[in-house]
């Protein structure tokens, strides 16, 4: 695939997979062995570690909507700086919905393998630690 191409499968994921809750759509785009390097608590090995992360964003936030905040891409891999809005109104990793209006923040690395996520890597903003919340 090209850069423009791999850009465009993660744009795809921001912008309509996880904000519609489709989990199917997501196992679609993932490599059968794909490869989380930060995983969040309780999230299974494989492809259905992106269906795990679709649906307990989406559960958690059902209004979510991501902002991107910058794209690149080079070669196999494309980085994403994205801040995610939404108001917590299920449970998230562990804790009881708030209610509230939330707003995360993360610089993502994915690595693309013949059109599907095959790696990811994942840096939270300052103060939000997903795996501390379990």
């Amino acid at each position: 695939m090209t850069q423009d191409a791999n850009k465009a499968l993660i744009r795809r994921v921001f912008e309509e997979i996880i904000p519609a809750g489709d989990t199917a759509a997501m196992l679609e785009v993932m490599d059968p062995d794909f490869l989380d390097h930060d995983p969040l608590p309780g999230q299974p090995a494989g492809a259905a570690g992106g269906e795990y992360v679709v649906s307990t964003m989406h559960t958690a936030h059902p209004d979510l909507r991501f902002d991107i905040d910058d794209l690149v891409a080079e070669a196999d891999r494309v980085a994403i700086r994205w801040t995610l809005r939404g108001t917590n109104t299920g449970p998230m990793l562990g804790r009881p919905p708030s209610g509230q209006p939330v707003e995360f923040a993360a610089i993502v690395i994915f690595r693309i393998e013949e059109g599907r996520i095959a790696e990811r890597w994942a840096a939270w903003k300052p103060g939000f630690d997903p795996a501390s919340r379990s």
